[in-house]
């Protein structure tokens, strides 16, 4: 068992933590009531990450803040590079194949002769042509690697908060409770988003996208011992999935583009296909052989040490990535 001073501080971390990270968004939404200027987003992405550094710098005042929370070591490269590649490439792939799915399913109807849904966003004049707008789709896919490259450091503050810092803070309760609750908070979290007269019919099922979702982040992030890979993946999602790969495969169906039940990867088609590589993922946890302090597996995660003791700290375990 943990000493009691242990898991008090333990306590007391992730209390600061998660009273910064939900109630600067809740501030920011009584903002919003009162004046009509909306900061949520950007300000709650941004709170994230002033919650995770006030936690680890001054709370518990972390000797190595940086290997705790996911941020470093960086090498090898080639590992490195090839979870970033995965963190950006997969969730396009998942987001496409399962605007296929939709469409298979008679969900909503696919326009590949006119593009209608991407030239009803990038092109509103040019809707009722036909063919493949190859100028258009390379146009959209600038403009949202722009958006991409832009939305990275607020990205970066969410995943440094959900994945560098909460998910180890909660793996004393086990791997896939901690991947399962932290998909949780981090779907609690965009309440404030939600609450007002036109967004509370989404709230579920961005819950359950969030948490399916919020476990293939986690698994990046402790299969790779950094945070990066999900810096990445976060960011496509915010950006390349929705702006590029939901317009380009759908049809300009507003009833069924406003359906939060069944669009891409964020509806019922994404789901399955989530919840498939989750299963694969969970299979391949409990099969693996345990791993070296070299390659870092979902179950390897070193307790940090704090600045006051020479010993190790028994609180949160956290995976410091290869070659610690």
């Amino acid at each position: 068992m943990f000493p009691a001073t242990t898991v008090r501080s333990r306590r007391r971390d992730l209390a600061v933590f998660l009273a910064l990270a939900f109630g600067i968004p809740w501030l920011l939404w009584v903002v919003r009531l009162l004046t009509g200027v909306d900061l949520i987003a950007a300000g709650g992405m941004l709170a994230a990450g002033l919650a995770t550094f006030v936690t680890v710098r001054w709370v518990r005042r972390s000797r190595d803040a940086r290997r705790e929370t996911a941020l470093a070591p960086l090498g090898p490269a080639r590992r490195l590079l090839r979870f970033c590649l995965v963190g950006l490439l997969l969730p396009l792939v998942f987001a496409f194949a399962a605007i296929g799915i939709g469409a298979l399913a008679g969900v909503y109807p696919l326009d590949l002769t006119g593009f209608s849904g991407l030239r009803s966003v990038y092109a509103p004049a040019t809707l009722g042509e036909h063919g493949v707008p190859v100028g258009l789709i390379l146009y959209a896919l600038a403009v949202n690697l722009g958006l991409f490259a832009l939305l990275l450091p607020l990205a970066f503050c969410e995943e440094w908060a959900w994945r560098g810092y909460l998910l180890p803070a909660l793996r004393p309760l086990g791997l896939w409770p901690a991947l399962l609750l932290s998909g949780l908070i981090w779907g609690l979290w965009h309440l404030p988003g939600y609450v007002g007269p036109q967004g509370g019919s989404g709230l579920l099922p961005f819950l359950i996208t969030a948490i399916f979702y919020g476990v293939l982040l986690g698994w990046l992030r402790l299969a790779s011992g950094l945070i990066w890979p999900g810096v990445l993946a976060h960011a496509a999602n915010n950006t390349l999935i929705t702006g590029f790969v939901n317009v380009v495969l759908a049809d300009d169906d507003p009833v069924a583009l406003a359906n939060p039940w069944t669009v891409g990867l964020s509806g019922w088609p994404g789901w399955l296909l989530m919840l498939a590589a989750v299963a694969v993922l969970a299979v391949h946890a409990r099969r693996a052989p345990q791993k070296t302090d070299e390659t870092p597996g979902l179950d390897s995660l070193p307790a940090p040490r704090t600045s006051g003791s020479s010993t190790t700290r028994s609180g949160p375990a956290r995976q410091t990535g290869p070659g610690h």
